[in-house]
Formats: structure tokens, sequence, C-alpha cells
């Protein structure tokens, strides 16, 4: 099953529990939405507070896909003054 485009304010986290944007070069958008990827949850309306707020004591919860996962870091390679929804 394949779910629809992400929203470009979308967060995903992925099995390690790491946040990532959309384009990162650590996931793969088409392979997650296609489940080829399993394990990777997402946050698609996710705001600029919850992406700067990730860490230990705040875990992220995805919304959608593998629901378990808490994103408790932020990827370092994606750009730090980014938000979603900007």
């Amino acid at each position: 099953m394949t779910t629809p485009p992400f929203p470009p304010n979308t967060i995903l986290i992925s099995p390690r529990n790491v946040a990532h944007q959309l384009g990162c070069q650590h996931n793969d958008e088409t392979e997650i939405r296609s489940d080829e990827h399993s394990g990777w949850g997402w946050i698609p309306e996710a705001t600029a507070e919850q992406w700067k707020g990730v860490g230990e004591d705040r875990p992220l919860r995805a919304t959608h896909g593998e629901t378990s996962r808490g994103a408790t870091t932020r990827c370092k390679h994606c750009p730090s003054g980014w938000a979603p929804g900007s």
C-alpha cells in the first residue's frame, strides 16, 4: 500500500528515533510511503515548535505510519533553520 505524498510540513521519524525533514539524504520518501522501509513514522501537519522541541526529555511521537516512534534527536544534516510550514 502506498500513502499519498507527504505535505511539505511533514517530519519523518526513523526507526532510530531521529527526526528528519523531507528531502533529507537519510530517507527515501517514496520507499517510506510504499512501506519498503517499514518502521518509519511521521507527523504530516508538524509545527515549528514540534521540530525545535525534539529532545531526550521531549520525544516527538509519530501520528502516522509506525506510531510507536518517538524522535529524541533531530538529524544533524537537515538545515538547522528549517521549520515546518515555512
